[in-house]
């Protein structure tokens, strides 16, 4: 090669080599990607540390340390590799704030704090190994194997609706499904599926678990289920010919409570999970029942995302 040829094109590869290195150091890693949304209805955003909101879509990557903000009128639903699921409810702020899982042992780790709202976590394989570890300002839930809700703080709207937790300001735990265990500074109470507990502070006795009541499950689903016309921002709502023509066949849907079109993105069995067991188990008149078996021991009986 000519020598002035060379000698044009070293500082040019000098150059590239290290507009390339700054590139690489810039891009987000692939293993900062924790989850993905599975579910949005309507507003809710997305911060990864260090880069501006974005409005959240169905598809996209949730990174580690991502904050999740819902309005009003917003809900979503987080999906892991691990199949957990995280049900964000209107106006909630949450971080997810640790994400681990190898798929080849089946073993992981998760943690999220949640500033504010109300979030269920449907538990996935992670769950049935490390657990889950929910926190809030007042106390710290553990999830083991199955399903749980937390409301933080507890609204009015909330303490209207069972006179068991009408003096408590903190958080709200409700145990669905599987072990649940909530702690602070002042000790730890295991909330058995079908019931909850309240904390008021970080330093303060927690209260023995009450039975959950009918209408506190109804303001749960309240906030967590999208309100009435919402589409998710679908433009064309899905019907059956559409299903069709994509070659996906004819769907019914015989429960008459939710006709075809009035829960386009699945929400009902989405964050009903756990509902109907804790409304069981809430019933005075089904207090004397006996356990049923267990038809799936690695899941604690659960028939959702958590299997």
């Amino acid at each position: 090669m000519d020598a002035r040829v060379r000698s044009c094109l070293a500082p040019l590869l000098t150059v590239l080599l290290s507009t390339a290195s700054a590139l690489v150091g810039t891009l987000p890693a692939e293993a900062q990607n924790v989850g993905r949304v599975g579910a949005v209805n309507q507003s809710a955003t997305g911060t990864p540390p260090g880069n501006s909101s974005r409005m959240l879509a169905i598809g996209n990557n949730v990174v580690h340390k991502e904050r999740i903000q819902t309005t009003a009128s917003g809900s979503t639903q987080i999906l892991f590799p691990d199949t957990s699921t995280l049900n964000v409810g209107r106006n909630s702020n949450i971080v997810i704030d640790e994400y681990v899982y190898d798929p080849n042992a089946g073993t992981g780790k998760m943690v999220a704090t949640v500033g504010k709202g109300v979030l269920r976590f449907v538990g996935g394989q992670i769950s049935h190994t490390a657990g889950v570890t929910i926190n809030t300002p007042v106390a710290t839930l553990g999830i083991r194997g199955g399903v749980a809700t937390v409301v933080y703080p507890i609204t009015a709207a909330y303490a209207s609706a069972d006179a068991n937790i009408a003096g408590c300001k903190g958080e709200l735990i409700v145990g669905h499904v599987g072990s649940s265990t909530v702690k602070n500074s002042a000790g730890s109470v295991n909330v058995r599926p079908g019931f909850a507990t309240c904390v008021t502070g970080p330093n303060d006795p927690i209260p023995e678990p009450f039975r959950v009541s009918d209408a506190l499950l109804a303001q749960i689903m309240a906030d967590l289920r999208s309100k009435p016309g919402q589409s998710g921002g679908a433009v064309d709502l899905p019907t059956d010919s559409m299903a069709s023509r994509q070659g996906y066949g004819i769907s019914t849907l015989p429960d008459p409570t939710h006709p075809p079109g009035t829960d386009p993105l699945g929400y009902v069995s989405i964050f009903d999970g756990g509902n109907e067991i804790a409304k069981n188990k809430a019933q005075t008149g089904q207090t004397q029942q006996a356990p049923q078996p267990n038809t799936n021991p690695g899941g604690g009986g659960c028939t959702l995302y958590c299997c």
